[in-house]
């Protein structure tokens, strides 16, 4: 009986962490560039440090990100941009944490640097980018930033001004920390990688499929139940058991 209660109890735990990931993807459904979290339960220990274990416990893995494309949204802005394909753009918190993203929501500061939706800083090749005050922006798709410069002739080349910083990092290796920004899990980010391209006056919707999500809460909270039923069975079961023994005496 205590092997069907431990049980029941660890699937009920990981049944709950599954509803709470379901509803934190739900409530960022509407986020520009927001990736899903994978809450699947993906394996059961039978086997830890060469012991064979006489509960089989399902146990989750490391905390996985879906980097599945979302839909594309076009917009007017020359600050709107999006990734083509897989890839990242690398920001930077103000504690100087690097980051990943998809989320492609430029905005320029009142210190004149390049954020994000999120306010993460946007990192080019020399560090976060500062826009000089312009009179036309655009971005090109290999992230090259350029402007007309205010008190510059009309018809003058635009300036180059940085480059955004674009990696391609696989989907096995990027996570989800507390402050629900990506990371890769092996704490590197790569070098620039010239085949990661964007693009310009576009947005990246998230990849959450609000009905697929409710069905997959539906379908936990079922699971859940379920588990309480075994765990109420099985206390029934030590009840009567305990009856039988003592009218045995």
């Amino acid at each position: 009986m205590d092997r069907v209660t431990h049980l029941s109890l660890n699937a009920m735990r990981l049944f709950g962490d599954n509803q709470r990931a379901i509803a934190s993807s739900l409530s960022n459904q509407n986020t520009v560039g927001f990736k899903r979290d994978l809450y699947a339960n993906l394996s059961t220990a039978y086997v830890s440090g060469g012991i064979v274990n006489d509960r089989a416990y399902s146990t989750r893995g490391d905390a996985a990100v879906s980097i599945e494309q979302g839909k594309f949204i076009p917009t007017d802005s020359p600050l709107d941009i999006a990734i083509e394909g897989t890839g990242f753009l690398v920001g930077q918190k103000p504690n100087g944490d690097q980051v990943i993203t998809r989320r492609g929501d430029l905005n320029i500061g009142s210190d004149r640097i390049l954020r994000n939706g999120e306010g993460v800083a946007i990192v080019g090749d020399a560090g976060a980018i500062t826009i000089p005050p312009y009179k036309e922006l655009s971005v090109s798709r290999d992230g090259t930033i350029l402007v007309q410069l205010l008190g510059v002739e009309d018809g003058q080349p635009a300036t180059p001004i940085g480059r955004l910083r674009l990696v391609d990092i696989p989907s096995a290796n990027v996570t989800k920390g507390e402050d629900s920004l990506m990371r890769p899990k092996n704490g590197i980010i790569p070098q620039a990688d010239a085949n990661v391209t964007i693009l310009p006056r576009v947005l990246e919707s998230s990849n959450v499929d609000p009905i697929q999500s409710m069905v997959d809460m539906l379908s936990n909270a079922r699971s859940y139940e379920l588990s309480v039923k075994i765990l109420t069975t099985a206390k029934d079961l030590d009840a009567e058991t305990a009856k039988l023994m003592r009218s045995d005496r």
